[in-house]
């Protein structure tokens, strides 16, 4: 069978570097995770290699799958659609799912020069990890009996389960890591002195702000940090019937939250400014208003007194003025707007700052964070380095995760005599926002947002409130991914013919002619769905990413290799969605059904199937080809409609060179009635047909 002399040249692109952009939600991610490739995986069910690449991008996954603040989903630019990708709750699939409990970090130590980390906060740990991972003896040093830092004793129970970060530090002793509890470093100077070549300060921010005010030391007023701190480890203050919390951020919401699991009857949170100025998550904002906690906003105290064995606090009610250093507008006092209330406990989360002995020696700065060089993180002193919320005040778990990651690199330079240079950025960023002719086109497809447990269930005690997805859910959501930075480019300008087909297929109206006359297909737009790259007829236009551009050769060419080891007849290829083969697609039964002699091709997407792979398979000897696509759980536009174009082009082809146009069949699939297996199973005997009336035909000629 010879179909090799067609019009349809094969493309080979083989050692074409790697053009695809660095999306919005991998910049914004202070670890810069590879997001889009471990949600793509998550979308075809491949689970644990998803979990692979989380794990190459951060060290604690599991950590950050509970507490994570997710900026990337604040970047996603799916939000411009519909909603953004869940993609925290993706990820704590991803581990939950993928085992991530059970692997176990291993390395080596190949260097003598030994560190010091003082505090086990994420910023230490992850330094740990790191500079293990490179070879160096590290020792942790942490005041407490515990080690975690914040993760430990600031965030509660239902937002980060103990078990979770347990296994997280066993996973650094096994690597190697030497963990000293109960020791507070007073001196920097005896360290030294025993041995160590460096020094991570990283011992965060865990002193509470006062709020200024007349009576904060009355007894029944307590700070946030003080409070969370006593709870998380087993203590259980006693805070009567009613409890108001001054601040407006995650300290303070947790804070309120975890009094009502205390069995607090009337919890109030005192807001100077408005829900649109706060700066705790929305969605602990919204859970907290599910548990009954009161919000009052533009409201602060302004004097407390303790009488009778209650605190009498007076309030007054602000409005907002003119915006202050921080760009918000500043709350200014209501002129004879004060009011007095009785409560049992007031509890102050304004903020925190670090608190650093003066022996350590090192230069402090504005709200007492140590001043460091931001490229080295090197303090005034040789061979200490810090980093975290010592260093920038409170901030947030990925990017302490970030700061000690940073830390060990520099630290290794420091130990190895050299000058860190300046990163180059390997690739570009994927900037501006979709057009609205774009977003028009794009399917909308409801977010969908992980299980929890019910209000009324999850204030009686510190059970996690968030649950996991299901298969079905996780798959589905992350199927909604645009996969920004991965469309198409021109990258044969001089044969680009400019004959306007990519302007007449693309189904989301982004090729355009530039003011030189040639075509331009924005980077920013294109939403890599390859119907322009397979009706392109120059070949001119190719996918940005070289696995997206080889792979359907490559799982072609490992189809056809294992069917002829077995021998099957007859032969029968059938190029398959990779998002409808696993989990619960569409098309898994057929994936599972497809009996001997079919072989399946999972492809990126039915639309990459180009005219070159259709009549490559009949060349290699396949007696019938299919072409299967996920129907409506498709996440992109007219697949189905080029795919049959395209059918119908090479089934003139076969015509021509005597092969019938019914060895080639596209399974339109339009509802979730439809049986893909019984498809198949139509089609296979069909082409048995065809097999023996052509052996029969060639017995009658001999």
């Amino acid at each position: 069978m010879n179909v090799a002399n067609t019009s349809y040249p094969v493309n080979r692109t083989e050692n074409v570097p790697d053009h695809s952009l660095v999306p919005p939600c991998q910049d914004a991610c202070p670890l810069h995770m590879d997001i889009r490739e471990y949600v793509g995986l998550v979308s075809q069910g491949r689970i644990m290699e998803a979990l692979q690449v989380i794990r190459t991008g951060n060290p604690f996954p599991s950590i950050c799958a509970y507490v994570c603040t997710h900026p990337c989903e604040d970047a996603c630019r799916r939000s411009q659609v519909d909603k953004p990708i869940a993609i925290r709750s993706l990820k704590r699939f991803a581990v939950e799912f993928g085992g991530d409990r059970m692997v176990q970090a291993e390395a080596e130590t190949t260097h003598a020069e030994k560190v010091a980390i003082v505090g086990s906060g994420p910023a230490g740990l992850a330094c740990a990890y790191y500079l293990k991972k490179f070879g160096y003896p590290v020792t942790v040093l942490e005041a407490h009996s515990e080690l975690g830092g914040m993760l430990r004793v600031g965030i509660p129970q239902y937002r980060l389960p103990r078990e979770v970060l347990d296994i997280e530090v066993k996973r650094l002793t096994r690597m190697g890591v030497e963990i000293r509890t109960d020791t507070r470093v007073v001196s920097l100077d005896l360290l030294f002195e025993l041995g160590y070549k460096a020094i991570f300060i990283t011992i965060g921010a865990h002193q509470s702000l006062r709020m200024g005010i007349e009576g904060e030391e009355s007894p029944g007023v307590i700070d946030g940090a003080t409070f969370l701190r006593e709870v998380n480890l087993g203590l259980k203050p006693s805070l009567g019937r009613k409890v108001a919390v001054v601040g407006g951020g995650n300290v303070a919401i947790d804070a309120a939250r975890t009094a009502i699991r205390l069995g607090v009857k009337k919890v109030s949170i005192l807001y100077r400014r408005t829900r649109a100025e706060m700066p705790a998550d929305p969605a602990e904002i919204e859970q907290a208003l599910e548990e009954g906690i009161d919000i009052r906003y533009l409201v602060t105290p302004t004097k407390v007194k303790r009488e009778n064995k209650r605190l009498n606090v007076t309030c007054i009610k602000m409005k907002l003025g003119k915006p202050d250093e921080s760009g918000r507008q500043r709350p200014v006092p209501v002129k004879g707007s004060k009011f007095s209330e009785q409560i049992d406990t007031l509890i102050a989360a304004i903020g925190q700052a670090p608190q650093t002995p003066d022996d350590f020696g090192v230069r402090i700065g504005k709200g007492s964070t140590i001043q460091v060089d931001p490229n080295t993180l090197t303090t005034n002193r040789a061979g200490v380095f810090a980093g975290g919320d010592a260093v920038t005040g409170p901030a947030t778990v990925t990017e302490a995760l970030a700061a000690g990651r940073l830390a060990a690199l520099r630290i290794v330079d420091y130990l190895q005599h050299r000058y860190p240079l300046p990163v180059k950025e390997a690739k570009e960023k994927l900037s501006g926002d979709l057009l609205p002719e774009t977003i028009e086109m794009i399917k909308k497809i409801e977010r969908a947002e992980p299980p929890s447990l019910a209000s009324e269930v999850r204030a009686r005690d510190f059970e996690p409130i968030e649950l996991v997805y299901s298969w079905e859910q996780a798959i589905n959501e992350a199927r909604r991914c645009l996969r920004c930075g991965v469309g198409v480019e021109i990258l044969f300008q001089d044969k680009c013919a400019t004959c306007l087909t990519c302007l007449r297929v693309c189904p989301y109206h982004v090729p355009h002619l530039d003011a030189s006359g040639a075509i331009c297909i924005p980077a920013d737009q294109c939403q890599a769905c390859g119907i322009c790259v397979a009706e392109c007829p120059a070949k001119a236009i190719v996918l940005r990413k070289p696995f997206d551009r080889r792979q359907v050769n490559d799982e072609l060419s490992h189809a056809i290799k294992s069917a002829a080891e077995l021998k099957n007849k007859p032969l029968i290829i059938g190029f398959c969605c990779q998002y409808g083969l696993f989990g619960t697609g569409t098309l898994a039964d057929l994936w599972r059904g497809a009996g001997a002699g079919v072989s399946i091709v999972p492809v990126l997407c039915v639309a990459k199937v180009e005219a070159s792979h259709i009549l490559s398979a009949f060349e290699t000897g396949a007696e019938g080809v299919f072409i299967a696509g996920c129907g409506e759980q498709c996440a992109r536009e007219n697949t189905t409609y080029w795919v049959q174009q395209r059918v119908a082009k090479v089934r003139k082809v076969l015509g021509s060179i005597g092969l019938e146009p019914e060895r080639l069949q596209v399974f339109a699939l339009g509802t979730t009635t439809e049986d893909p297996v019984e498809e198949l199973d139509k089609f296979v005997e069909q082409i048995g047909s065809l097999r023996l009336a052509s052996v029969i035909k060639g017995e009658v000629k001999s």
